[in-house]
């Protein structure tokens, strides 16, 4: 086993480690859990009304992502992360998920589970300010999907992507057709990505006392998330190869000094010697994906999965770029 690979394996299991004790002792997201557990509560809490309740937890996912991985690290391995497995409940708001595995499978016909699902993380620095990442509103997506270099529509629902941008409103909603080309599989598909605006400012509800309005502390800190899904199993065009589940969460976070900041208290993961806090410039992106697909998720299959990723972090850096330069 490579270096990388025994890295990305270790923090994997580091992170479910700290979740299955957390979990067994009955650990609540505000007792400081690991990535994992705030990864997976994102995603759950996606549509919670409550924006508070998800600002919480994405200034956690912040806070570990900067201890557990070394975000300037040019290995793609060395800036992936373990997640904990999705579970039914987890799916509360969403409707049209994969339910039965399709015709010629295995399992044909029986239920699908989320906890099925193989989960992986991978984060990287972007050098752009979150104004310049209006790629979300692209109508042709390929020029950021390189995973997709034919064709990948989006379709904007009820006329979010105009009031989007100036966050004019608190959602961009979208439907995707999707045809993914690379080593593991051809296949077109319908996704469903929304996005969602959250202030960082906002404190922890839990110090607010009962019946006071929520309010940021200070000037807003804007972030964005957002969460993706199959609406159905798809089949590749040779029909040996098939994605019969697949969820992400994404995260666009700020680093302008007013997020995590190191103290002499914090520690690295495994004794990891990086600086990187949210006091640089830029952005921190991070994609969770989980994933059950006919190929399986051994560990060649895994690195094809986070290059995927990584391919989309540097496709979206190298459209700014072009952005910035043409004077956009």
């Amino acid at each position: 086993m490579s270096s990388s690979l025994h890295c990305l394996g270790l923090r994997a299991s580091v992170a479910l480690m700290v979740l299955t004790l957390s979990a067994c002792g009955g650990t609540s997201l505000r007792d400081n859990p690991d990535f994992a557990d705030a990864a997976r509560y994102t995603f759950s809490q996606f549509e919670i009304p409550e924006e508070a309740d998800l600002a919480f937890a994405v200034r956690q996912l912040e806070r570990e992502l900067y201890l557990t991985i070394d975000l300037e690290a040019n290995a793609v391995a060395d800036r992936a992360l373990g997640v904990a497995p999705l579970r039914p409940e987890d799916l509360w708001s969403m409707t049209e998920v994969p339910d039965v595995y399709p015709d010629g499978f295995d399992g044909e016909g029986e239920p699908i589970l989320p906890g099925s699902a193989h989960p992986l993380a991978i984060a990287r620095l972007s050098s752009h300010d979150l104004p310049a990442h209006t790629y979300p509103t692209l109508e042709d997506q390929r020029e950021v999907e390189p995973a997709s270099p034919d064709h990948y529509e989006r379709e904007f629902l009820g006329g979010t992507e105009l009031c989007w941008p100036g966050r004019e409103c608190d959602e961009l909603l979208t439907d995707n057709l999707v045809t993914k080309s690379n080593a593991l599989m051809e296949m077109t598909y319908p996704l469903r990505k929304d996005y969602r605006w959250v202030d960082l400012a906002l404190p922890d509800p839990a110090t607010v006392p009962e019946g006071e309005p929520i309010v940021p502390v200070g000037d807003s800190r804007w972030a964005v998330v957002a969460r993706s899904w199959n609406v159905d199993s798809a089949v590749g065009v040779a029909g040996s190869t098939a994605i019969f589940q697949s969820y992400s969460i994404e995260v666009w976070l700020p680093r302008d000094g007013r997020g995590f900041l190191r103290s002499g208290d914090d520690e690295n993961v495994d004794g990891g010697e990086w600086t990187t806090d949210s006091d640089g410039g830029g952005m921190v992106r991070m994609m969770a994906v989980w994933a059950e697909t006919s190929f399986g998720m051994d560990a060649l299959v895994e690195l094809v999965t986070l290059d995927g990723i990584d391919d989309i972090f540097v496709a979206q850096e190298d459209w700014m770029d072009a952005q910035s330069e043409d004077g956009i």
